[in-house]
């Protein structure tokens, strides 16, 4: 059972620990007193995706745990698969979540995603929320609640059939990437066989192509470059060239190279100039002797250019790109060569993961219409004690057109609430409050069946008022005498009949609004139904008729819980 709530900066709550205890714990308090920042806490800490604002103004985070003691065997076995530690019996959802949007969630300490904190947090807890009654209107809802009711064997038949409606939906993806004409087949061939063998004879390598378009650029200006480069030499060594002054130089200098060190520097540097005219002009015309002006091996590095670059527009931009292309050009060609076998064997191993699926939506199928006479007569009961005298209700099951992921069932809750009138679907005849009671009777039901320890009814008591109140507040008190049930209230006949009463109250400190959480005594109690009775004028009269509907209440629990294990 939840036995603890721990609460800090969530909402208008500094912090606040509220403890719950076994039976029937009634939550009240004023409209807007922050009764659902309480349910929203416990949702937040059970994983529930967290609106803007649940962080207490000021604060960097806000942290919502929750404890649970005595859990289930199930319970368990998910925390030894999370390599999570039990210790007696007890388990601790904690979940912190920062301004920045980001939560940490932990079980028992260790951190888990939050997937797995609402695994565990599926078998420990059932919450009930406003206008979750409108959710007995969806037939999907509907299938999920005789799907409960069938437990284990439901949920493996549902997960297996999910399996193999994927495998069979990957299977048919494979056989749609094939072409069914062979006319289109043979055509993907040939392409795939011009385009290898195109990337294969062009045989690209890296770099290839910058280093053309060098060889390209001086092919293209060979004789303007030879042209330019004799010049140069001639400059250097003709008639008057630079040559023929460096040596005369030269000859002028050594006659007086050794009268001052300044002239022998002169002559030096005039050897050194002589020289490296010397080498200059041999270097100019080497290079102008090896200057290729081949017209033809111009013609074929622009040819080649071309084609790298018609390659590159085709299959890829860099070398690493076309020869991605070209291997999956390759594979899809090799698999294409073996379609004929491939198709074959897909469409086999297809008519078997069909029959696979048929097989297990036949076996959810005959295991739902077995329950469903089950499920009637415990719903039908489970109405009778919150007052519907006389009601039918029943569970219409046909074959679906297809089989989807929750089987090849369409399933229709049907009631008649009035007799003599045929039963009719709960969206055409069942009011809001009405549908509050079925709903009622239907948690009633599967929580018993699931061994749920804990049930939360959020304002269950919508839509309802005098004795149906109180037949409600009665099914509470007999499901809380085996399972523990928090439950949010307006109505006094409900509120009276807790174990544990929590009062809600709102107050404003120094401009500033909190939530306070106050477990009541005896006399908190009466005093709080007084207010419930009366509203705002409260009189002896209606204090007494608060003590005494708070005695009779506790009669009545003795009564329920003493021979209804409903």
């Amino acid at each position: 059972m939840l036995s603890s709530l721990h609460v800090k900066n969530f909402a208008l709550i500094d912090e606040a620990d509220i403890v719950f205890e076994k039976g029937l714990n009634i939550i009240t308090g004023e409209t807007g007193a922050g009764k659902s920042i309480i349910l929203g806490a416990i949702m937040t800490a059970l994983g529930e995706r967290s609106g803007k604002g649940i962080i207490k103004e000021g604060a960097e985070s806000a942290l919502c745990e929750l404890t649970f003691s005595d859990v289930s065997d199930v319970a368990r076995r998910i925390c030894e698969n999370e390599q999570i530690d039990v210790i007696d019996g007890e388990v601790t959802l904690s979940r912190k979540v920062m301004q920045n949007g980001r939560s940490v969630t932990r079980i028992n300490g260790e951190t888990v995603s939050v997937a797995v904190s609402r695994e565990i947090a599926a078998v420990l807890i059932d919450i009930y929320g406003q206008n979750e009654h409108q959710s007995l209107q969806d037939s999907r809802s509907q299938l999920a609640i005789l799907d409960r009711f069938c437990g284990q064997d439901a949920t493996l038949l549902l997960k297996e059939l999910s399996e193999r409606i994927s495998a069979g939906k990957k299977i048919e993806e494979d056989l749609a990437s094939f072409p069914t004409d062979d006319s289109v087949r043979v055509r993907e061939i040939d392409r795939l066989e011009f385009e290898i063998n195109e990337i294969e004879e062009a045989a690209v390598k890296e770099g290839e192509e910058e280093s053309l378009k060098e060889q390209f650029k001086i092919l293209a200006s060979a004789k303007t470059i030879k042209e330019n480069l004799y010049g140069a030499a001639e400059a250097l060594r003709g008639d008057s060239g630079a040559s023929d002054g460096s040596a005369a130089a030269l000859k002028f200098l050594s006659h007086v190279s050794d009268l001052t060190e300044e002239m022998s520097e002169f002559y030096d540097r005039a050897v050194d100039i002589d020289s490296m005219i010397s080498d200059l002009y041999s270097d100019i015309e080497r290079c102008a002797d090896n200057i290729d002006d081949d017209e033809e091996k111009l013609t074929l590095i622009d040819e080649r250019i071309d084609l790298i670059s018609h390659i590159k527009s085709r299959y890829g931009r860099s070398v690493e790109e076309i020869e991605a292309y070209l291997e999956e050009d390759k594979k899809t060609l090799e698999r294409l060569t073996q379609s004929a076998g491939e198709i074959k064997r897909l469409k086999a191993q297809w008519e078997e993961v069909h029959k696979e699926i048929k097989a297990t939506a036949a076996k959810l199928s005959k295991l739902r219409h077995a329950q469903a006479g089950n499920l009637t007569v415990l719903i039908s009961e489970a109405l009778e004690d919150l007052g519907f005298n006389k009601t039918l209700f029943e569970i219409g099951l046909k074959d679906s057109d297809t089989i989807h992921e929750r089987g090849a069932d369409d399933i229709e809750f049907m009631i008649s609430l009035n007799p003599g009138t045929p039963p009719a679907p709960l969206a055409k005849v069942a009011s809001g409050g009405e549908l509050s009671r079925i709903m009622l009777a239907i948690k009633s039901v599967i929580a018993h069946t699931e061994e749920i320890d804990s049930l939360v009814f959020d304002e269950i008591d919508t839509g309802i008022s005098g004795r149906t109140a109180q037949k409600v507040a009665e099914k509470l008190s007999v499901i809380s005498g085996s399972t523990q049930v928090i439950c949010i209230t307006h109505l006094s006949q409900i509120a009276a009949m807790a174990d544990e009463h929590i009062l809600i109250e709102k107050s404003v400190e120094d401009d500033s609004t909190k939530v306070d959480v106050t477990s009541l005594d005896e006399n908190g109690i009466n005093k709080e139904l007084t207010r419930m009775l009366s509203g705002t004028m409260i009189t002896r009269t209606v204090e007494e008729g608060a003590r005494e509907l708070k005695e009779l209440a506790d009669l009545r629990k003795k009564e329920l819980r003493g021979f209804n294990k409903k």
